[in-house]
């Protein structure tokens, strides 16, 4: 029985909220799991410490509330699923990756992974020579630069 870490979607629909959890390879995205590790909310939400304005302060200048991604794993039972040789998907490599769970190197270390190169890599708009035949394109050839003559 293959093992795998993956996220499961819950709430409703534009909101969603993923749990973490540890599943049979087989199963279905939302079946039930062996183990529920975490939750992650990839949505910026205002923490609930903080108080909200009150409708008559709705309008006017008002100090930009800070919103956060909100995530919680249970540490000590992903690391024991890792070890007994359960999958993690690829979003779950990154997100764990990211709070600092898969350190370099790792066994599910790829060419996506950020940690690999230690940067963000680009993304191909941003980058226009990531594409070789773009970057050939992109730079003048002699034959096509305009003469200049003394005057």
């Amino acid at each position: 029985m293959p093992v795998r870490l993956r996220l499961a979607r819950h709430g409703q629909r534009h909101t969603p909220v993923y749990h973490l959890v540890a599943i049979n390879a087989t199963k279905r995205r939302d079946a039930k799991p062996i183990e529920k590790l975490g939750e992650y909310d990839p949505l910026p939400r205002v923490p609930k410490e903080y108080k909200l304005p009150t409708s008559t302060q709705v309008f006017g200048k008002q100090p930009i509330l800070p919103k956060e991604k909100r995530i919680e794993w249970d540490v000590e039972r992903i690391n024991y699923w890792l070890s007994v040789g359960a999958q993690p998907t690829k979003s779950v490599v990154r997100l764990l990756e990211r709070g600092g769970i898969l350190t370099v190197p790792h066994k599910w270390q790829h060419n996506w992974s950020e940690i690999t190169t230690g940067q963000k890599l680009p993304s191909p708009e941003e980058a226009p020579d990531a594409h070789p035949k773009a970057a050939e394109s992109a730079e003048p050839t002699p034959e096509a630069a305009p003469k200049q003559t003394a005057p």
